[in-house]
């Protein structure tokens, strides 16, 4: 349940970052399969979970699903810069807002999946609006 409410709470944090604040609109996604990357963090990052700290260049493990966010293009044709939003809740993997490049085309297809599951969601919360009626206002304290 934790895990989860630090993925959740991550994102809007993030957003409010200069970064983020010079985009119009945060491209969010979910990493497409676990992958090894290289940490471009300038001076690294330290990682709470395994009490350790990864040099910019080091490697380490990106776990599928992991959100992350475009931050700009990479500094080679057909990549892009993204950032980690979640903290590291297992040992052995990224640290909190580790930055990276990935394939266009590979962000590309992290983008879809988090349109996809955005709708889903979005779906699900209309379709719980219509069964629950006047009882969804009354959950969320909303008056009529």
């Amino acid at each position: 349940m934790r895990k989860h409410i630090f993925a959740a709470m991550a994102p809007a944090v993030l957003l409010a970052t200069p970064a983020a604040q010079a985009q119009s609109q945060a491209d969010l996604a979910f990493m497409p399969s676990t992958a090894t990357v290289t940490l471009l963090n300038e001076g690294g990052k330290y990682v709470a979970i395994d009490l350790k700290h990864i040099d910019q260049g080091g490697k380490c493990r990106m776990d599928e699903s992991a959100t992350i966010m475009r931050i700009g293009p990479g500094a080679s044709a057909g990549t892009t810069r993204v950032r980690y939003l979640a903290p590291q809740l297992s040992p052995g993997g990224c640290p909190f807002l580790t930055e990276f490049e990935m394939p266009s085309d590979q962000f590309a297809l992290a983008r879809k999946s988090f349109e996809d599951k955005k709708e889903q969601a979005e779906n699900k919360i209309a379709d719980l609006k219509k069964q629950l009626g006047d009882k969804w206002d009354e959950a969320l304290g909303r008056q009529n």
